[in-house]
């Protein structure tokens, strides 16, 4: 058992939102908050939460890098057979969530997902590591192996394929969604739980602002 744990909490004291003060459009409200966690020397500040739904309504979870943003929305990349693509392809609802622990800040987004082009698929995965293409051809994302051994016996024989090819293919298999945000709300701790929220929503085309309560 473990205790302490209704003990555990931190009186949060983050500076005041003022509403006003806040973008219209609530990605570019992102982007000046990103270059803020960025500043602040936050680890992997583009570290996110995707959200997505699996048969019979089922939520879950797992940690993805956000990679391009844009005047639409959050690029992030994968293997579309993996178990977050095939939920996507079923769902195409999600949600992303960014915690900033010290900055006592967290962004949630939700929205709707598609695929970007092969195109800029392609030129992402180009940009990539050499190491981390060999892995996109290795992995068979989210699907059972006997062992450790199995993927680093795979691993060797890609590297072995592909050692006198300069420019690495990218796996058809594998590519880039953007989330399309219709929500999306900034939360700032603050003290004795009185948090600061500030949350836009799409309405007719239309960003709306608006507080909530904690």
């Amino acid at each position: 058992m473990i205790e302490n744990l209704h003990s555990m909490r931190i009186d949060y004291s983050g500076k005041d939102l003022i509403k006003k003060k806040f973008k219209k459009n609530p990605i570019k409200q992102f982007n000046l908050w990103f270059q803020e966690a960025v500043k602040f020397k936050i680890k992997e500040p583009n570290a996110m939460i995707l959200s997505t739904i699996k048969k019979k309504n089922k939520p879950t979870s797992r940690t993805v890098l956000l990679k391009e943003v844009d005047n639409k929305g959050f690029i992030f990349f994968t293997n579309y057979n993996s178990n977050k693509g095939v939920e996507i392809k079923n769902n195409k609802n999600v949600s992303l969530n960014f915690l900033w622990k010290n900055m006592e800040r967290q962004i949630i987004i939700e929205g709707i997902t598609k695929r970007i082009s092969e195109i800029s698929s392609i030129n992402y995965f180009n940009k990539r590591p050499r190491d981390s293409q060999i892995s996109a051809w290795v992995s068979d994302q989210s699907k059972k192996i006997k062992n450790k051994t199995v993927l680093e016996n795979q691993y060797k024989k890609m590297v072995k394929k592909f050692e006198k090819i300069e420019i690495i293919p990218k796996p058809t298999c594998w590519g880039g969604y953007i989330v399309l945000p219709n929500k999306i709300e900034f939360w700032q701790g603050k003290k004795s739980r009185l948090h600061d929220r500030i949350c836009y929503k799409l309405i007719n085309k239309d960003w709306k602002k608006f507080r909530l309560s904690p």
